[in-house]
């Protein structure tokens, strides 16, 4: 995780908010459909948003709103060994939004190797990973919309 952390580029510039995935802690209690609230808001359509959560669960189903990933996606060395999340890890998003604050390696991970153009997050994660931290809680999702949106007309991404 510290060599992405390193070799981060933070001035990759984003002239619109086109593609947006979001990374979520899915052995919690996730609302999905208040995340593609989230991106309809910010004026992505639902086919340039990708969710990827990680679940501490043995067996992962993906299912037509996430995909999902776990601890036998990485193998020992700390490679990845799943095509699909890797893929994600490659994609240039504009915008990353880790909407998990459990400190988690495989979340921090996937978040710190991401190729995403603006990674925001929680105030509860390690600052290094994100550009832009929020500070709301889970629990009050209108809250980080609001600020969410807010900061991302400051910067004229929207």
């Amino acid at each position: 995780m510290e060599s992405h952390l390193e070799k981060r580029n933070s001035s990759n510039g984003i002239a619109s908010l086109k593609t947006l995935a979001i990374l979520i802690d899915a052995s919690l209690p996730v609302n999905i459909l208040a995340l593609v609230k989230l991106a309809n808001e910010l004026g992505v359509t639902s086919e340039n948003l990708t969710v990827v959560g990680y679940k501490e669960d043995k067996e992962i189903i993906d299912d037509r709103d996430a995909a999902y990933y776990n601890e036998k996606s990485f193998a020992v060395n700390g490679s990845i060994k799943n095509n699909a999340l890797q893929g994600f890890i490659n994609k240039d998003y504009d915008v990353l939004i880790s909407f998990y604050t459990d400190d988690k390696i495989e979340l921090n991970y996937v978040a710190a190797a991401s190729r995403a153009k603006l990674k925001v997050g929680f105030a509860e994660i390690d600052h290094r990973i994100n550009d832009l931290i929020i500070g709301a809680t889970m629990n009050n999702t209108n809250l980080f919309i609001i600020e969410l949106k807010k900061y991302l007309k400051i910067l004229q991404i929207i």
